[in-house]
């Protein structure tokens, strides 16, 4: 399997999750009104474990959850595992973010549960928010791949084999680190890591920007965006920019994986 959770995971209920919910939750006040908002999130991680084991809930620290394909490898690790089928995502900030909300549908997708919670320490009140998906792999797995401007080098055609092979195991709709680190590493070639890309206005360079690149001179952008004329725009004034000759895009939303090649045009 491309995705592998190390514990054998329970289907529970709407109802069911609920109720584990609001245990967790009134654990949650209790720690806060206690301890108060200012510990360190693992703190907070620590002390939720303990009391709600001490309740007896089934509660696991830190989940691994392991993405393989071919040679590549990435590890995520869930916050809190409750009765080996509820996210929890515990956080210290001064609000949730919705990247902290794509981080918890990310856990859901990975480990294809459909219920997981926010929980937020740092507020004058403990704030939670649900996070719930109906989405499974095989549905993630479905989508069509679209071609657009095509570019004759090898390296084009190397990048979209490997991109589609990628997800059809993995499915798409999961945080867009995961899938640059897949493609760069499956790719091969010397730039696995991001590289320094100069930004450059008349003939002075005006900023070092960090950017994937396929070979010397063409880079690759991931993207998961429905606005696919004003990401075009906007990536093809940053390509104009720099001495690149090309960019290799990638987008994939929930139902396409789109590849276009822009070509370097002075257009600003």
């Amino acid at each position: 399997m491309p995705i592998e959770v190390s514990t054998a995971i329970q289907t529970i209920s709407q109802d069911q999750y609920h109720q584990i919910d609001r245990q967790v939750l009134g654990i949650a006040f209790d720690i806060h009104n206690k301890f108060g908002r200012l510990l360190e999130e693992e703190f907070y991680k620590s002390e939720l474990q303990q009391r709600c084991s001490h309740l007896g809930l089934q509660v696991t620290r830190e989940q691994l959850i392991r993405v393989r394909h071919g040679h590549f490898t990435k590890d995520y690790f869930i916050d809190v595992w409750f009765e080996k089928s509820i996210v929890f995502e515990c956080k210290c900030a001064q609000s949730i973010t919705p990247s902290h909300r794509g981080q918890t549908l990310n856990y859901l997708l990975l480990t294809e549960t459909h219920h997981g919670s926010l929980i937020n320490f740092r507020p004058l009140k403990v704030k939670r928010e649900f996070v719930s998906t109906q989405l499974t792999h095989e549905l993630r797995r479905k989508f069509t791949v679209s071609i657009y401007n095509t570019d004759e080098e090898s390296v084009f055609q190397r990048l979209m084999d490997v991109a589609v092979a990628f997800c059809s195991d993995v499915g798409l709709g999961l945080d867009l680190p995961l899938y640059r680190q897949a493609f760069m590493t499956l790719n091969g070639g010397p730039f696995i890591k991001p590289q320094s890309v100069p930004i450059i206005s008349g003939d002075q360079v005006v900023y070092e920007h960090s950017m994937n690149l396929l070979t010397h001179d063409i880079g690759l952008a991931v993207t998961a965006l429905p606005t696919i004329a004003e990401t075009r725009l906007h990536l093809q004034r940053l390509l104009n920019n720099t001495l690149l000759a090309g960019i290799v895009w990638v987008n994939l939303p929930l139902n396409e994986l789109r590849f276009e090649f822009l070509r370097q045009n002075h257009v600003g």
